[in-house]
């Protein structure tokens, strides 16, 4: 799972370009990504970007799962 870092930072910009304000599941953003095989480094970006206040990590109540949703302002 040693993916370059480089790698990771255009996977941020990818995940950032397609999770929206009404937010997405895990494994809606991986479909919606074409991933397939190890999803670690999904998992490693997801969380980086939780930390760093871009994306916030919510329950949906409906779809009964937690889903990401891109924070208000973030470009």
């Amino acid at each position: 799972m040693s993916a370059r870092p480089e790698d990771l930072e255009k996977l941020k910009e990818r995940v950032l370009g397609i999770i929206s304000d009404k937010g997405l599941t895990f494994n809606e953003i991986a479909s919606l990504l074409s991933w397939s095989g190890d999803r670690r480094p999904l998992r490693k970006v997801l969380a980086s970007l939780v930390r760093e206040g871009k994306v916030q990590r919510v329950p949906d109540y409906d779809k009964k799962k937690m889903v990401f949703r891109r924070l208000s302002g973030q470009v």
